[in-house]
């Protein structure tokens, strides 16, 4: 199996103290974890707005490595169908969920990937699987949508 891991997930590593439970699962999946154009953005953008100096070049470091180890998916036709089918299933009923993480909640579904992400509500009506590797006393979201879209199933 192969996970579409989120920012929050990848930048735990990052921090002065990480949730060891985090670290594990990263580690233990390293094979398996892919990223979009749509993270690699998010945590560039981390990192750019950092003003200069030692955690700012630690982050760059760090940031350098990951782009060297990880596969990055593009945003691509498969990508930009399944977005617009998603985005057009959420409109017919009612809702919107955040732009970034739509976009990567349709590189998941084209690819047939799980999202791993401590974001679980707004990813929870767009039909793709989910894991939180955050430990959490939250119960699961209700429900989990699946639109009806030929693209990206």
């Amino acid at each position: 199996m192969k996970y579409l891991v989120d920012a929050n997930v990848l930048s735990e590593a990052t921090r002065k103290e990480p949730v060891p439970e985090v670290v594990d699962w990263i580690e233990a999946h390293e094979a398996e974890l892919v990223i979009d154009a749509i993270v690699l953005a998010e945590l560039s953008i981390g990192v750019e707005v950092l003003p200069v100096g030692r955690k700012r070049r630690r982050l760059e470091r760090w940031f350098d490595s990951l782009v060297e180890t990880i596969e990055c998916l593009p945003w691509d036709s498969s990508s930009s169908r399944a977005w617009a089918c998603l985005v057009a299933d959420l409109r017919q009923r009612g809702t919107t969920m955040p732009l970034f993480d739509s976009l990567i909640a349709a590189t998941a579904r084209a690819h047939d990937l799980t999202i791993v992400t401590r974001n679980e509500r707004d990813f929870a009506l767009c039909g793709v699987e989910i894991v939180n590797p955050f430990p959490t006393d939250d119960s699961p979201p209700d429900s989990v949508h699946e639109p009806e879209c030929p693209f990206g199933q």
